[in-house]
């Protein structure tokens, strides 16, 4: 049984999957609690053990820590992704590929970088996240650096292809390491750092390649996205941790916790040296009934032999193709794949050529341009950061405690507004040719969109089903890339056959509705999830008796 299960039965609910007792608002509840200022009334979900080498109980520097090295590699592995944005003239000059090549490319790429979480995702929680991060920073270096070698169709595809997979841990893998330090009330936080380092390098990259090409030619934009995912190698490789943890799930009573030993120090205090040595499976007992748990040395931190577990490849395979079954984790990956993907993939997959073709720019002019959609990520990842943590805290307190997953989906009001608004400005800008002024302010407003949608997509299908959340991750990346797919497919003739101006009203509407589905979701999600609730409890159980359970 999940904790928040326990503490929901406790106080005399029987709460469904995703809803949790966030908020200790009469003090009467024995569950942990936070120790923090503002906090003493928050539930610790999920509930920490004592080791305190388990994640959850790590002291905030060292959480810091490790959340620095996933946006690291966040930021390094994604660069190369949208590189090619505002270097497509002078790339197809020296290479004769077409804009057709240049876009399947850019969306084949974006579907392996999801499919390729299916076999990602299972080695690295078979066999360590740690490990599977810095092989993906090794095979990226090596496809970057031949990269430029890559001129025709096939072969820039095939380049196209294995960037993809070996991206892939990106798109899934950073999210799950987040949610393994972090407790449900600080999620949303980290997972806008995360989303915010995400969206950045889709305005950064373009803007830094820009640049590059302007002062040292295209293929250099390649080679040094290959040296900032060498330099994400050695920091990672520093400083990175194992975040893996067999957290045994055990249904303790309510009262076996007391106010001493009820809470979680998240106030800073440095944690104590650690011990040098090998470390035991089991906790050493010593006087007087107490436990002396193992520390790791930094040496054993930097190791990518993760602890032996049972073969459980293909029970997680399988997983993230249960989750289609699930309403709400196909839900929030449609809000996610949309907002961060699509609407931005119809607007980049043109940028680079319009503001070549129609307003003369040179591509330094390009780079300058996506400066807009740089200053809009850090906008939107501040928004998100700040708004999403208040979001959960005070609905929950105005809800007698309770967090619904749905709470976090108000987010997207935001997106009802930013998404038309923006594919308005950049389309009717380019066929009626305003000033470039305001397609650089459509590209800003739209990446603050972008920077959102991690906490708001990611985090709905998180928080719904948390025990499953490594597999469901995988099913909303699925959803979202198909979909990028997808449009970078269809942009081009879509375009050519109805003019920019038909395209992008088409689009504003379809942007407009799907995010005001958000409200539909709040009415009537938390019923699809107890409609579900029998079945996920099931699965949670089978996944439990494996070590399959988040």
């Amino acid at each position: 049984m999940s904790e928040e299960h326990r503490v929901g039965i406790e106080s005399g609910e029987r709460l469904p999957p995703g809803t949790v007792h966030l908020v200790d608002i009469e003090g009467n509840l024995s569950a942990k609690h936070a120790d923090g200022a503002n906090q003493r009334d928050i539930i610790l979900v999920p509930r920490p053990s004592e080791d305190p080498e388990d994640p959850l109980n790590w002291t905030p520097r060292r959480k810091i820590l490790a959340t620095s090295c996933v946006i690291v590699y966040t930021i390094c592995i994604a660069i190369p992704s949208s590189a090619v944005y505002s270097i497509v003239t002078p790339l197809r000059a020296a290479t004769g590929l077409s804009l057709s090549d240049v876009n399947n490319g850019t969306g084949i790429m974006f579907l392996f970088y999801g499919w390729g979480c299916l076999i990602w995702q299972p080695l690295a929680l078979q066999y360590g996240k740690r490990p599977a991060y810095l092989f993906s920073l090794i095979a990226n270096i090596i496809i970057l650096a031949t990269g430029p070698m890559c001129t025709t169709p096939h072969t820039y595809q095939l380049n196209r292809i294995l960037l993809g997979i070996f991206g892939s841990p990106v798109e899934s893998l950073c999210e799950i390491s987040i949610t393994d330090i972090w407790f449900a009330h600080e999620r949303p936080k980290y997972l806008a750092w995360y989303g915010w380092g995400l969206s950045l390098t889709g305005k950064l990259a373009p803007m830094l390649s820009g640049f590059i090409n302007y002062g040292m030619g295209w293929e250099w934009t390649l080679y040094w996205c290959a040296i900032w995912n060498g330099l994400a190698l050695i920091y990672c490789f520093l400083f990175m941790e194992e975040t893996n943890y067999d957290r045994k799930h055990l249904s303790i009573p309510a009262e076996a916790t007391d106010s001493a030993s009820g809470t979680v120090d998240v106030s800073g205090e440095p944690e104590k040296e650690a011990t040098p040595g090998k470390i035991p499976e089991e906790p050493a007992k010593v006087e007087q009934g107490e436990i002396s748990w193992p520390r790791k040395t930094y040496l054993q931190k930097l190791g990518v032999k993760d602890k032996p577990r049972p073969n459980r490849l293909f029970d997680m395979f399988l997983g993230p193709l249960k989750g289609f079954t699930y309403p709400s984790v196909v839900y929030g990956g449609l809000m996610y794949g949309a907002n961060n993907l699509v609407w931005s993939g119809v607007q980049n997959a043109t940028a680079g050529t319009v503001y070549t073709t129609v307003y003369g720019f040179s591509t330094a002019g390009v780079a300058a341009a996506y400066a807009g959609g740089v200053i809009g990520s850090i906008i939107g990842g501040y928004y998100c950061g700040k708004v999403g943590r208040i979001l959960t805290i005070k609905l929950a307190r105005r809800n007698n405690g309770i967090s619904e997953p749905e709470h976090t989906l108000y987010l997207f009001i935001a997106s009802m507004i930013i998404v038309p608004f923006s594919m308005l400005l950049y389309g009717l800008g380019v066929a009626h040719h305003i000033h470039w002024f305001g397609l650089v302010f459509s590209q800003a407003t739209l990446a603050i969109n972008n920077a959102l949608c991690v906490a708001g997509g990611l985090g709905y299908t998180i928080s719904s089903y948390r025990e499953l959340s490594g597999d469901f991750v995988v099913t909303n990346v699925l959803i979202r890339n198909t979909l990028s797919f997808a449009i970078n497919y269809a942009i081009t003739p879509w375009l050519n056959a109805s003019g920019y101006q038909n395209t992008y009203i088409t689009v504003a509407v379809i942007g407009f509705l799907w995010n005001a589905s958000l409200f539909v979701m709040v009415r009537y999600g938390r019923k699809l999830r107890e409609s579900t609730a029998q079945r996920y409890w099931r699965n949670m159980e089978k996944a439990q008796a494996k070590g399959l359970s988040h």
